[in-house]
């Protein structure tokens, strides 16, 4: 039986409407839109420049950066769900941005070998089995100079705490086992390195406190289902659990903790 719906599995033209809450939700967030404001400063870009949006879900992000880079420089996002580059294309239609939207992955760009000023990645590698493979082409296909900027979250590092610590442990495991690379926030630095850049420059943002929306944003429900059916708990441990969640967040006392890493760099 197949697991809970991720990210990872939003390829293809299958129905995204699912994804598109969610991810306004984040944007609206003030954490992510200080994230935003921060990978665009480190893409370091201006009229005239040449820039790619890797996974670029909605396009809301692109099309931010087009207003930047107009009249004479371009944005192309780049994503593996058809139904994504739809929607994105439907949010940039009437702009005037100079931005276009097309399906493709990201371990295989369709860009000349460094015709580009700068590539952005925004939660994208985590659901890549081979992270690196990504970064490799986004060195391939930046110029001399261009810059990287990328954010993933370390979900190994992930803690929930307002429920039942042993539940909360079976369900963050199935969870991290749906996920193809949990840790790509860790490796980050590492993989830009690795993967041809220099300068890297690194930085944290820990996200702590009580969020009352996080078993929908973590989609818990779904993986508390999941561990039940893997036999790891019993679904009315599973359904006890998620309304302790629900009852720490109604008294302000459920506390989600996760680091994200910021990490940007230049092509060698």
């Amino acid at each position: 039986m197949s697991g809970p719906p991720v990210f990872a599995d939003a390829g293809g033209s299958g129905d995204v409407s699912g994804l598109l809450g969610y991810l306004d939700a984040l944007r609206d967030q003030p954490l992510f839109q200080a994230i935003d404001r921060l990978l665009v400063a480190e893409l370091r870009v201006g009229p005239g420049s040449q820039v790619l949006d890797v996974g670029c879900g909605t396009g809301d992000d692109a099309l931010a950066i087009a207003a930047l880079v107009a009249p004479d420089g371009r944005v192309t996002g780049v994503d593996a769900s058809a139904g994504m580059v739809a929607e994105a294309r439907r949010r940039a239609a009437g702009s005037g941005l100079p931005a276009e939207f097309v399906v493709g992955r990201a371990e295989r760009l369709d860009a000349a070998d460094g015709s580009l000023d700068a590539c952005r990645f925004e939660r994208v590698l985590q659901h890549l089995p081979d992270p690196a493979a990504a970064l490799r082409e986004a060195a391939r296909v930046l110029r001399p100079g261009g810059q990287v900027a990328a954010l993933e979250p370390d979900w190994c590092g992930l803690e929930l705490i307002g429920a039942d610590p042993e539940v909360t442990r079976q369900v963050l495991d199935v969870r991290l086992r749906s996920i193809p690379s949990p840790d790509a926030g860790a490796r980050l630095s590492h993989l830009l390195a690795a993967s041809g850049f220099g300068e890297v420059r690194a930085m944290e943002l820990r996200l702590s406190g009580c969020h009352a929306a996080a078993t929908h944003g973590l989609r818990l429900p779904e993986y508390a289902a999941e561990a039940a059916r893997a036999g790891a708990l019993t679904e009315v441990a599973g359904a006890g659990w998620l309304g302790a969640l629900d009852r720490a967040a109604a008294a302000g006392e459920l506390d989600v903790r996760v680091t994200f890493h910021l990490v940007a760099g230049t092509t060698r």
